[in-house]
């Protein structure tokens, strides 16, 4: 990979962010989403609100809440098991900014909510006045956004070697895994609807399976990839018992992106 992949990659990497608990019905510690999948999710949310705009949207550890152990969450996981969410609006100013303000946070709550996020705080800050026909904000404070497609050196397209960018691993081509311990877990994973299929981690041996830290004591995880339409919590906690079962120890499942609908299209 050149250097313009790697940057590639490297922006890529900060555009998930960082990985947010599930609360219920996930249990505590084996359920993750990543940060970007969540704020594109919750930016849409926002914007059906009439004459409102979210120009930035931070997710924050809650320090009301007892921090995690190393033990208790992945390594890019939030440090608390619950979530603070702060928006920056511009809203229209057709009705009271007090009001809009209100509707923008309850779109965001109930969004959080269906996700089953744990977000105890929702704060709104109105931050300027929005006509229709303005140019929509752009986003600060939260992930970068990438220039246009890296190259290799060779003049080709670098594709980054990041979660978000690699092909998932469909339920029916598990057969494909010559490991029968980790075949035998994706295909427990993968098998509740709503999961479009397993995400391998880096490296040049693709495995979809890790153990970390590699001990007796390690958790097994794995990367998944949602439909929009599922049900986020139910559904991962689903993938969490099958899989657990499956590896015969306990297990963490880190959804790192979204993408189609539950019935594969």
């Amino acid at each position: 990979m050149g250097v313009r992949g790697l940057t590639e990659t490297v922006r890529e990497q900060v555009r998930m962010g960082r990985l947010l608990p599930f609360g219920d019905p996930v249990p505590a510690g084996t359920g993750w989403i990543a940060e970007g999948a969540v704020r594109e999710l919750l930016t849409g949310d926002a914007d059906t609100v009439p004459g409102g705009r979210l120009s930035r949207l931070r997710f924050s550890p809650d320090t009301t809440a007892p921090p995690l152990g190393r033990g208790e969450r992945p390594a890019a996981g939030l440090t608390t098991g619950t979530v603070r969410l702060e928006a920056v609006v511009l809203l229209s100013g057709e009705e009271p900014l007090p009001d809009a303000a209100d509707r923008v946070r309850s779109a965001l709550a109930a969004g959080a909510r269906a996700l089953s996020l744990p977000v105890t705080i929702v704060d709104v800050r109105v931050d300027g006045l929005w006509a229709p026909g303005d140019p929509e904000p752009a986003e600060s404070g939260g992930p970068a956004e990438s220039g246009g497609p890296a190259e290799s050196g060779n003049g080709g397209s670098a594709v980054p070697d990041t979660p978000a960018a690699r092909a998932p691993v469909r339920s029916g081509a598990a057969s494909g895994i010559a490991d029968p311990w980790e075949r035998a877990v994706v295909e427990a994973v993968t098998g509740p609807v709503g999961v479009r299929g397993t995400v391998p981690f880096p490296g040049p041996a693709g495995r979809s399976v890790r153990i970390t830290p590699t001990d007796e004591t390690g958790w097994v995880e794995v990367q998944l990839v949602l439909a929009r339409d599922a049900d986020a919590g139910a559904t991962v906690a689903e993938a969490v018992r099958a899989g657990a079962a499956a590896a015969g120890r306990r297990l963490r499942v880190l959804v790192v992106r979204l993408d189609g609908e539950a019935d594969g299209t």
